[in-house]
């Protein structure tokens, strides 16, 4: 490992350990942390995206809030990833079942594509994907179908492939058609 990598490892290896820190014993607020972040990284706060998203993945999901809040903090309302980080909040409150949070963030990640990437971006039919993924689990599926729908016709117009969300809106419409025979044949 060069010097200059091992550098930036350690300062990594530091932020990640005051960000912890500022988790679990709350002393820290965020605009302390983003003097830090700056400070420690020299850079924007790109490292504390990949950071979240590591830490998400291994199933760390504090460090991970810790990380994705530091990210939104430090960065500027039109960066683009900002969006990302509250999708990936709203992923970790998804994993753990806690579906008002995460349409809270999932919203604000979708508010945030469609008035920085655009309303017809990759990024906006993505989270038009997962929210509406959030509202079929938890049963609401007018809403998930909805915005499965809004997420087919962006990817439709760019030109990507719509397979996974176009079986996903079947099997919907296949339970919807289900349940409707099954209420007018039990009325019978």
């Amino acid at each position: 490992m060069t010097g200059k990598k091992k550098n930036k490892t350690i300062l990594i290896a530091v932020v990640a350990l005051v960000l912890a820190g500022a988790g679990v014993y709350g002393y820290m607020n965020m605009e302390k942390l983003e003097v830090l972040v700056k400070k420690t990284t020299g850079s924007d706060s790109q490292d504390l995206l990949a950071l979240a998203k590591n830490a998400e993945q291994s199933g760390d999901y504090d460090k991970a809030m810790g990380y994705y809040q530091g990210y939104v903090s430090a960065s500027s309302d039109t960066d683009l990833n900002v969006g990302v980080a509250y999708a990936g909040m709203g992923n970790i409150y998804f994993k753990q079942f806690k579906y008002p949070k995460a349409i809270e963030y999932l919203k604000k990640a979708l508010d945030h594509s469609a008035q920085y990437a655009g309303k017809q971006s990759q990024q906006a039919a993505e989270q038009w994907f997962v929210l509406a993924s959030v509202y079929d689990k938890q049963g609401e599926v007018k809403l998930a179908l909805d915005h499965y729908k809004n997420s087919r016709d962006i990817q439709a117009r760019l030109g990507r492939d719509t397979g996974k969300v176009d079986k996903m809106i079947d099997e919907l419409e296949n339970y919807m058609v289900n349940a409707n025979l099954q209420t007018h044949s039990s009325a019978s």
